[in-house]
């Protein structure tokens, strides 16, 4: 179940997240419920703690927030590279009359702009009433106050058609990097298999396995070394050096791509990683992600 599912069904939650203050309350109390302890308000504890401070205090930032919407991350994207490396935009609906109208391509990847982790993989003919429905409903919930996330807030609600990418198989593999001053981390690897089937596991920046998991991250997996070395794209360079050209304008900030190994391209900017919900798979691997933040 996504973040949205699980909210969507308690519209009072916008009433509590406008106003920062009581925002700031309520975000302290779910951390504390979450993690066990009280945040860290001087943003030198562990990496949640970072987390917390950004969401609180920085995520109604112009360019945060500029930068969670789809369509204009590609705006951005062009600017700091010089060049196109985005995926191409078949089309933006603004409308319930642009999804009526819409001639929908065979596979194609339908997307909410000003929302995270909803989409659509639509294969072939008419788009069905359900899909259909469930874009309409996108375009009438605000994201920013179902989550907290503030960046959303004042983003205007719109859906995004790309093409459905095949750089590996039917469905494209994520590369996931954890920018934190401008330098590489930790990175993360999803495999999706299915529609709603993947796999995942983190790597640290020198390509070696990573010590533990999240709690978002649904089917993980702890390669070994030479599995690892199958997975390491040829690319891995240049996508490092294009996450750090884009976490440049952020204190952290996590940056995906969709790559085949060869190819790559540019998937989108996440500011606040699963909303600030989840925890780490054995405890002691938030203390050791934490280290790599120097």
């Amino acid at each position: 179940m996504t973040r949205f599912r699980l909210v969507r069904a308690m519209p009072w939650l916008g009433f509590i997240f406008r106003p920062r203050i009581i925002s700031a309350a309520y975000e302290t109390l779910i951390f504390l419920l979450i993690y066990r302890r009280i945040p860290n308000f001087r943003r030198t504890g562990y990496v949640n703690d970072l987390l917390f401070n950004i969401k609180i205090r920085e995520t109604d930032n112009v360019l945060r927030s500029f930068t969670s919407d789809k369509e204009f991350t590609k705006i951005f994207v062009n600017g700091v590279l010089g060049k196109d490396m985005n995926v191409e935009t078949i089309a933006i609906l603004r409308d319930e009359q642009d999804i009526e109208e819409f001639d929908f391509p065979d596979r194609c990847v339908i997307k909410p702009t000003h929302m995270s982790g909803e989409v659509i993989f639509h294969k072939s003919g008419p788009v069905s009433e359900a899909n259909k429905d469930t874009m309409r409903k996108w375009l009438k919930w605000n994201f920013g106050d179902l989550t907290g996330e503030r960046n959303y807030q004042r983003l205007e609600p719109k859906i995004i058609v790309e093409p459905w990418l095949k750089l590996n198989g039917d469905y494209c593999n994520d590369y996931r990097f954890y920018i934190f001053n401008g330098k590489l981390t930790v990175a993360e690897i999803k495999q999706r298999q299915s529609e709603s089937l993947f796999r995942q596991t983190y790597v640290t920046a020198e390509w070696c396995p990573f010590p533990g998991t999240t709690s978002y991250a649904e089917g993980t997996w702890q390669p070994d070394q030479d599995e690892l070395a199958t997975l390491k794209p040829e690319c891995l360079s240049r996508m490092i050096e294009v996450a750090e050209s884009i976490g440049q304008h952020f204190e952290f900030v996590r940056v995906d791509f969709f790559s085949d190994g060869t190819l790559f391209f540019v998937g989108e900017i996440s500011h606040i990683n699963a909303g600030l919900r989840e925890t780490f798979n054995p405890v002691k691997a938030e203390r050791i992600f934490t280290s790599t933040l120097s």
